[in-house]
């Protein structure tokens, strides 16, 4: 059996929070979005949603007990490290974004 942490719990609820997340953008499929702006916005938290799931995924993956020189465990890693740094990329994008597109109308 997995012995679970504090840690482990809140990844949990954020894994389930991101597909609400999820769910809750994706019904809008009947409204367009009015301009592009909107829409990069909506793609950006989409793809940050997408991304921290992934990595709830791989944090779980990791807790898996499997040999030290194991090929799937190598690349749990990296895929934990690489959709933790995608979502913080598309997290931090969505202000820049923002700031580009008011600096352009002005």
């Amino acid at each position: 059996m997995v012995e679970l942490n504090w840690h482990d719990y809140l990844v949990m609820v954020s894994f389930v929070a991101s597909i609400a997340g999820l769910v809750l953008l994706g019904d809008n499929r009947n409204s367009q979005p009015t301009d592009a702006r909107t829409l990069s916005e909506e793609i950006l938290i989409k793809m940050s949603f997408t991304y921290w799931i992934v990595y709830c995924i791989s944090v779980f993956g990791l807790k898996l007990h499997l040999p030290e020189d194991s090929w799937l465990l190598l690349s749990l890693k990296l895929t934990t490290v690489l959709s933790y740094l995608l979502t913080a990329s598309s997290i931090l994008s969505l202000p820049l974004q923002r700031m580009a597109v008011r600096r352009v109308e002005d």
